[in-house]
């Protein structure tokens, strides 16, 4: 057996070894870079964008009530931050985007690859493609091509295909919303007839038209005669004492009275004080009367609140505004981007170099263990 496989004793063979392992690496380098040489030229184009204040959600809201009414429907947002939205950059990640970039610019034939294995184009395309979002919140996209030209084009090609996609996104949710608030308002319309239709009923059949002013005019009657029948009982009880029963003034007197309460019982129980109906009648029916006007009036405010919000809806339907707005345009590249050939020359050598190691310390194990 050789001698012992100690650290010193592989150092020492490692370091005899130097020249090999450096001509070795060197060797490697070259031929790197001269292969490198060969890998086609990328240049570099980057454009830097911000989401629209206004369309920085799909759903863009022009007051707080509307803003809550449509989140109650359940409406995406996108853009935001809370949990009903989602970020924009899932509309940049989209592989309708990749495709029409992909068919737009030919890339098929730049990447030298078979235009029907879609998967590895669009596969090259993402690796020269970079979507960043930034935490100021702007979005910096980058686009690699052969032709640095073609490289700015592929950014504000790709800006326009994602407003496009939010535009489509936007109206599809307006569209929605306003088949909602269509149907909405066309069943308060048809619920607001029914009730119209039902106060009219009860303002020909009843004579009820107002009910709290009718039931303040039939109280204050009904307090008037009251008082009066009071006065007139008191001044028989008053006549009574003082001149008897059977006297003429008290006789006059009692029939008054008499009278007086056959009106005020008639004010109770017949119709005619507060319209076609009795007293003890007008209680319930006030109270539904009531009930329908307080509904009538309910609907007449939902109907007001929808209508803007509809509005709103069938104007984004047609609406066409950009939702990421340029900051910063491309420009062309003043020197290309990739291969960085001394990068990959500098790897080649050192990671050469780690290989040639470790193959002299697995043949020096091998020796020393054999």
């Amino acid at each position: 057996m050789s001698e012992p496989f100690s650290s010193a004793d592989v150092t020492r063979k490692l370091f005899r070894k130097k020249w090999i392992i450096l001509i070795i690496s060197f060797v490697s380098a070259v031929a790197a870079y001269i292969i490198s040489l060969q890998l086609p030229v990328y240049y570099k184009a980057s454009i830097n964008c911000v989401p629209s204040r206004e369309d920085n959600s799909l759903i863009p809201t022009s007051g707080g009530g509307i803003g809550a009414a449509l989140k109650d429907f359940g409406l995406t947002q996108l853009g935001g931050s809370g949990e009903n939205s989602y970020n924009f950059i899932v509309v940049l990640f989209t592989r309708t985007i990749r495709d029409s970039m992909i068919n737009r610019f030919n890339l098929a034939e730049e990447y030298e690859i078979d235009r029907k294995k879609m998967s590895l184009v669009r596969s090259e395309f993402e690796s020269n493609l970079e979507v960043e979002y930034k935490p100021e919140g702007n979005y910096e996209i980058t686009i690699w091509s052969r032709d640095k030209d073609r490289a700015v084009q592929m950014c504000s090609e790709f800006v326009r295909y994602a407003n496009d996609i939010a535009n489509r996104i936007k109206q599809a949710d307006a569209i929605k919303t306003t088949k909602y608030l269509q149907a909405r308002i066309k069943s308060i319309d048809s619920l607001y007839a029914i009730l119209s239709d039902t106060l009219v009923y009860y303002s020909k059949t009843y004579k009820i038209f107002s009910p709290l002013d009718q039931s303040k005019a039939t109280a204050t009657a009904l307090a008037s005669a009251k008082s009066d029948l009071l006065k007139q009982e008191a001044i028989l009880g008053i006549l009574e004492r003082s001149y008897g029963a059977a006297d003429p003034q008290v006789g006059v007197q009692r029939e008054l009275v008499k009278n007086l309460q056959r009106q005020y019982d008639d004010l109770i129980a017949k119709p005619g004080m507060s319209g076609d109906v009795s007293l003890s009648q007008m209680t319930g029916i006030s109270a539904h009367y009531m009930k329908i006007s307080a509904e009538l009036e309910g609907l007449a405010k939902l109907k007001a609140f929808l209508l803007p919000t509809l509005e709103q809806m069938q104007l984004d339907i047609n609406r066409t505004a950009p939702a990421l707005l340029v900051v910063d345009q491309p420009i062309p590249a003043d020197k290309k981007d990739r291969p960085k050939r001394l990068l990959i020359a500098s790897g080649t050598f050192f990671g050469m170099g780690i290989l040639s190691i470790l193959f002299f310390l697995l043949l020096q194990a091998w020796k020393s263990f054999k």
